[in-house]
């Protein structure tokens, strides 16, 4: 009875007595050694630290929700019931957004590229509050394969011990690591944290896991070359196929981290993402081999890894699908129309009605330029009319539908059949797209293509009354739809705004033409006198003849904009609660970040940042 214990302890990894006489590599393989008991506490600590803080998440998410809702239906369709909503009704929650939430990780500096040249980006930092769960994250992972059984006389015994807790957790982070990356991920809209975020977790939980496996790795060879050298390591890689898919995993997983390197990942977008998606396909089935041979209880991780990763491409297949493909109308028609400064406006007919939210974005397919690779793109406008080419040469060069400006814009949930985008030609896809519609007759190019989305548009301004749109260059785009609700949603009594100010910032007149038929179409709007404000910044202007302000609700100036003094105005003569939201290049936002930090403590300021950091 007591050698069956025994022996069932050394099956479970639990004794540190093995007869290293009869297997003299013991420690290298199997469970011996492995504190299966402390990896199965670590796993818990873990899962339930993962579940309290999505717990938290989802709690305060569910209390914002429903303090708009409140604010939203006690202040729609009146400006003297704001007054309670203008001010903070706590000092803790400013002091958060002012040092945690809204911080940036060092002095100003968030999402302007750090670069070592011209050519070279080494990305972006975290914000104070995603470092200090970064940290946390990574702390603790540090922790836990520390925690080990150091009193063991056998050090080959405490090195196994360590091969066992870094490869458990390696397989356990695994999971978030996939699931942070998936574009459908479903806490996205459970929780209302964009993709961005996630894409930054997704990055820091990756190194872990590769981090982890290095050291899964490492410990198994040194255990083995104690014992065999080099000579051993060599035998077990040959003639153990669960040794050599095990390496094939950690082979996979060093790629991965060489190759998403940021100046590599910026410098070479499309090959990067390409050779990731090749890689992460090894990595799973290497890591699911070399469990599954051994016959360790995480398989069922592994398996659930692939299944969320199948699961993935079935849904994004099925959106495309869904709104781009007809047997009676074949695939969507895209209409691509060269425009000044280097940039295409790019208008999607599609053969199925689209549920449109203002603030979302979507993967454009174009295969006869890029293959099947997607890039994404923010909704800048949607109609539910299909796009149809006027008659006049004029009008035929915007390329765009002139529609009625009062076509039930109120009207919720409206069906969408057409969709445009504004595109900057930069490298790749996007010059390539430029470049083909440059070529063609008056500049418009026609082809098919698809859309796969609608993604992000998660944050309704419908509770503010004053929201303040700041956008740099092409970013306008993510601002325009915000700006046809806002002004619809006053008119029609059904949002809180009685105070809406768009601030774009372009280098020269010539970028007005990215949104002229959409904002020509926002100024006949019913209601927008009395509500919106539009200031124009034109940072490199050809000359000031140009430079003039057609009203006092338009007006145009050189120069960069004073970011800091426009915030300081609008919230002091702000209505009811402020929303800033920002789409543009890294520094401006990170301009606009700063001005709203200081005002925080003046009264109630949400704001709202628009980035896609790859």
């Amino acid at each position: 009875m007591q050698q069956h214990s025994w022996s069932g302890a050394v099956k479970r990894g639990l004794s540190e007595y093995v007869d290293l006489d009869k297997d003299p590599f013991a420690f290298s393989h199997g469970l011996t050694g492995v504190d299966q008991t402390g990896n199965f506490l670590w796993v818990d600590v873990l899962l339930v630290s993962f579940c309290s803080i999505l717990g938290m998440t989802l709690i305060l998410r569910v209390m914002r929700m429903y303090n708009s809702h409140l604010r939203h239906v006690s202040t729609m369709g009146t400006a003297h019931r704001q007054i309670y909503w203008r001010h903070n009704q706590t000092n803790i929650v400013p002091w958060l957004k002012k040092h945690i939430i809204y911080a940036p990780l060092w002095k100003k500096r968030h999402n302007e590229e750090i670069r070592l040249s011209s050519a070279v980006s080494i990305g972006t930092l975290p914000s104070r509050f995603h470092m200090l769960i970064l940290v946390t994250y990574g702390a603790s992972n540090v922790a836990y394969c520390l925690c080990l059984p150091w009193s063991r006389e056998e050090s080959a015994s405490v090195v196994a011990a360590l091969r066992g807790r870094s490869g458990t957790l390696a397989a356990l982070n695994l999971i978030p690591t996939i699931l942070f990356a998936l574009r459908n991920n479903p806490l996205i809209w459970m929780l209302h944290v964009s993709y961005d975020t996630f894409n930054l977790l997704h990055r820091w939980a990756a190194r872990i896991v590769i981090a982890e496996t290095l050291v899964h790795t490492l410990c198994w060879m040194i255990n083995t070359y104690n014992v065999g050298q080099w000579k051993g390591i060599g035998d077990s890689l040959a003639k153990e196929p669960s040794y050599t898919w095990g390496m094939v995993g950690t082979a996979a997983f060093t790629i991965l981290g060489i190759q998403a390197w940021s100046p590599l990942r910026h410098a070479f977008y499309e090959t990067f993402i390409n050779i990731h998606r090749l890689m992460v396909a090894f990595a799973i089935v290497g890591a699911w081999v070399h469990i599954d041979l051994h016959a360790l209880p995480q398989l069922p991780w592994m398996k659930l890894c692939l299944a969320m990763w199948i699961i993935e491409w079935l849904v994004r297949t099925w959106k495309c699908a869904r709104y781009n493909v007809s047997m009676r109308r074949g695939m969507s028609k895209v209409t691509i129309e060269a425009l000044p400064n280097d940039a295409c406006r790019v208008t999607i007919d599609l053969v199925r009605e689209w549920n449109h939210r203002c603030g979302s974005h979507v993967h454009l397919y174009v295969p006869s330029l890029s293959g099947w690779a997607s890039h994404p793109f923010s909704v800048a406008w949607a109609s539910p009319h299909h796009h149809s080419m006027p008659g006049s040469v004029e009008d035929e060069k915007l390329g765009l539908p002139t529609t009625n400006p009062a076509h039930d814009l109120t009207r919720p949930n409206q069906k969408m059949r057409s969709i445009s985008l504004v595109c900057r030609a930069r490298e790749g896809f996007t010059r390539k797209m430029y470049d083909r519609a440059s070529k063609q007759p008056m500049g418009i190019l026609s082809t098919y293509g698809m859309i796969e989305g609608p993604y992000g548009g998660h944050e309704s301004l419908d509770s503010y009354g004053t929201c303040i749109l700041f956008a740099a260059g092409v970013g306008i785009t993510h601002q325009t739809s915000f700006v046809r609700h806002l002004v619809a949603g006053y008119h029609g009594g059904t949002v809180a705004a009685r105070k809406v100010v768009l601030v774009w910032s372009i280098p020269n007149t010539e970028c007005l033409e990215w949104v002229r038929p959409w904002m020509d179409e926002i100024l006949r709007m019913p209601g927008r006198r009395e509500v919106l404000k539009i200031l124009l910044f034109i940072t490199r202007p050809k000359n000031h003849s140009e430079i003039n302000s057609t009203s006092g609700s338009v007006q145009m100036f050189p120069g960069r904009c004073d970011v800091q003094t426009i915030i300081d105005r609008e919230v002091s003569e702000r209505i009811g609660a402020v929303a800033v939201t920002v789409c543009g290049a890294g520094a401006f936002s990170d301009g606009v970040r700063t001005a709203v930090r200081s005002r925080v403590d003046e009264g109630s300021i949400d704001f709202i940042e628009e980035a896609f950091t790859y």
